[in-house]
């Protein structure tokens, strides 16, 4: 078994733009570069969720998907009601989120989501038990729910469980959200959690599939990955606003890492 004990530090230099969570469902105009930025990318614990939410959210403050779904929802109603669903993600013994956490500020700054078959013999540094209140709570999450618009809610889920089942392989790692805070994109933060995924996929002759906005394409080229199809909602559809389209990525391991 790998052991994971160890956090994950790198000194991170800026880079030209180009990496975007694969999630990320709006595009961020053209920043400067900044700073360099020393990233320690860690294994998050449960007390950690409420935090990192708290990234996703201002990660994707406009896109139609959050615009449709969560209009005139109270934001910290939605946040509670995001931060209790994370709790399932956690509970999952394949699922790894990572923090990332700016080690001159403490700060955390980022964070990314993978889930990483067990044959793979990757170990979560973390205790991955909840207290008896987080298990009720993740048992009846839809009892914290705003007033959301389920169809955009469900629509999304949807395309989400019919592409794995036509893409998806039983021993295929995914990389399921990778945010960052507005203020450090662009310095090369999201390479680094690719990276993290990228040496341990290549380790093990794995696959790492992933859906991808159109703004976030062209990185993900940029790092083996390949489209393999593309989709497009229309949120109209289900009583939102706007459409969006997504690409379909799945990235063949290379043997020799990032």
């Amino acid at each position: 078994m790998e052991s994971m004990n160890d956090s994950f530090n790198v000194q991170i230099q800026t880079v030209p733009p180009g990496i975007e969570p694969p999630h990320s469902r709006q595009s961020h105009p053209k920043m400067a570069p900044g700073p360099s930025v020393p990233l320690e990318i860690k294994y998050a614990n449960a007390s950690d969720l409420g935090a990192l939410v708290s990234i996703e959210i201002r990660s994707f403050p406009s896109s139609n998907y959050m615009r449709s779904t969560y209009k005139g929802c109270d934001p910290l109603a939605v946040h509670t009601f995001k931060t209790v669903c994370s709790l399932e993600y956690f509970a999952k013994s394949d699922c790894h989120i990572l923090a990332g956490v700016d080690s001159e500020t403490g700060e955390t700054i980022a964070y990314s989501r993978w889930n990483i078959p067990a044959i793979y013999g990757v170990e979560r540094a973390v205790d991955t038990s909840l207290s008896i209140d987080a298990q009720a709570q993740m048992q009846n999450a839809w009892a914290y729910a705003p007033k959301l618009n389920k169809g955009t809610y469900t629509f999304y889920e949807e395309m989400i469980k019919r592409s794995r089942n036509r893409h998806l392989k039983q021993t295929d790692i995914v990389l399921e959200l990778l945010c960052v805070l507005p203020e450090y994109q662009r310095m090369g933060i999201g390479s680094a959690f690719l990276k993290w995924g990228i040496e341990k996929a290549d380790a093990s002759n794995a696959r790492i599939y992933l859906e991808a906005t159109m703004e976030g394409v062209p990185a993900y080229l940029k790092h083996g990955w390949k489209i393999v199809e593309e989709i497009r909602l229309d949120y109209t559809e289900r009583g939102g606003e706007g459409s969006q389209t997504f690409a379909l990525m799945i990235r063949e391991p290379q043997g020799t890492g990032f």
